[in-house]
């Protein structure tokens, strides 16, 4: 475990804790974006979390550092039987490159094994250089299609992780 970072899981009521972890995330993607993109507004980002935690098929981890949200990472069921959705993995940035990132996504991969998984699901932008490297370097494999997602206003692409050991 990193030094200093106490884990817990999420509940609904973290929703504004996790959506703002989420907001500076999305921040960085300025860098990628095109022109005059902005974020789903803050308050619609706690409403999505908020009402995908209500539901039995969500789990969520949050780290902190003392009383400081360090990042989290949650997972959803998959419509594809056997499979689980990696839907967030964000860390603060003050905690980039501390190995957080890893120590979380260890977590997702035993969270989803205890829940019966066999085969993982997420995704991210295409122009996320950081995060693609990321999942490549933890097993996760794409086939480097992206697609355009409305809500984001991004291209995407879809990653898999086969047999979650």
């Amino acid at each position: 475990m990193a030094p200093g970072l106490t884990f817990r899981e999420a509940t609904a009521a973290d929703a504004p804790e996790m959506a703002e972890t989420v907001g500076l995330g999305f921040d960085t993607y300025r860098s990628f974006a095109p022109p005059g993109w902005e974020p789903p507004p803050f308050a619609v980002e706690v409403a999505a979390i908020r009402s995908r935690m209500i539901g039995d098929d969500a789990w969520a981890l949050l780290a902190r550092d003392g009383d400081v949200p360090a990042g989290h990472i949650a997972l959803l069921a998959d419509p594809a039987p056997g499979t689980v959705y990696l839907w967030q993995l964000f860390i603060r940035p003050a905690h980039w490159g501390t190995g957080l990132a890893d120590e979380l996504h260890e977590e997702f991969l035993d969270a989803s094994r205890a829940r019966g998984y066999r085969c993982a699901r997420l995704r991210t932008p295409f122009d996320q250089g950081r995060s693609r490297r990321f999942y490549e370097r933890n097993g996760w494999r794409t086939d480097g299609l992206a697609s355009f997602e409305d809500k984001l206003g991004l291209d995407l692409l879809v990653y898999t992780r086969k047999g979650l050991t």
